[in-house]
């Protein structure tokens, strides 16, 4: 059987699965290091833990950031600020197959293959935690633009000076759900706008923490602003497991 791992890289936790082409058979989840150096050592022990039990073919590997499929490169990541053109192919060898892209078109990717948006043209994704990233996959290909940067969601402007998910994590840590709906909300319908998307599928802890109550408005405030053009989106939340890191794996299935 061909056994492939997938690596979810945030700025809070690292995700680890060995996926076997249906179905996730192994996982691990860690806390994401404060230095490059633990950085590399944790995530070559983590691949170690995951290798233990299973003949390996390859690595796919998502990472917040503006990534660099083609060099295997994440050039920049703003949650893991010691990363700086960090080379994956330098840590990992030439022994498998590696892919890399960024986390949240992964997220995108495995919605598109195997979750809510499988089988469905144009399928958004959102993820919502440390961060707000986004991914798009038309007709089962991520979209990633003409400098790897597309998609960014969280990085529109809010106004002049500071972005939408600037201010996503004030509302988020401050636990204001007013805030954190109305701000999910204009991503939400400048999506719409800008896309027209079969569906948007939402993840992220804080998506996924129902506690937080905030989802349904956020829909609102969308559908209201997209009302006078006969435009209701389906947005949906995520129902996958590890949907980031097996979007990964499947980078290289």
């Amino acid at each position: 059987m061909n056994y492939v791992i997938g690596l979810d890289i945030g700025g809070t936790k690292i995700t680890g699965i060995v996926f076997d082409g249906e179905k996730i058979v192994e996982e691990l989840t860690i806390v994401t290091p404060k230095t490059l150096l633990e950085f590399e050592r944790n995530l070559l022990k983590l691949a170690d833990f995951l290798t233990a039990k299973y003949k390996i073919s390859a690595i796919g590997i998502g990472m917040a950031g503006i990534i660099n499929p083609e060099k295997k490169v994440a050039v920049f990541s703003p949650n893991i600020k010691y990363i700086n053109n960090f080379d994956f192919k330098k840590l990992f060898g030439k022994k498998l197959k590696l892919e890399v892209n960024n986390d949240a078109e992964c997220f995108a990717y495995a919605e598109a293959k195997m979750g809510l948006g499988k089988d469905k043209a144009l399928v958004a994704g959102v993820t919502l935690g440390t961060g707000v990233g986004g991914g798009f996959v038309i007709n089962g290909k991520i979209y990633s633009g003409a400098n790897h940067g597309a998609f960014e969601v969280g990085h529109m402007l809010y106004n002049s000076s500071t972005t939408l998910e600037k201010v996503f994590q004030k509302a988020r840590d401050k636990g204001n759900n007013k805030v954190l709906s109305e701000v999910v909300g204009i991503i939400l319908c400048n999506i719409c706008r800008i896309t027209d998307p079969d569906i948007i599928v939402l993840g992220g802890g804080v998506a996924l923490d129902k506690k937080r109550n905030f989802i349904n408005r956020a829909k609102a405030i969308c559908e209201k602003a997209l009302s006078s053009y006969k435009i209701k989106p389906q947005i949906v939340v995520s129902k996958l497991k590890h949907a980031g890191a097996l979007g990964a794996a499947l980078l290289v299935k």
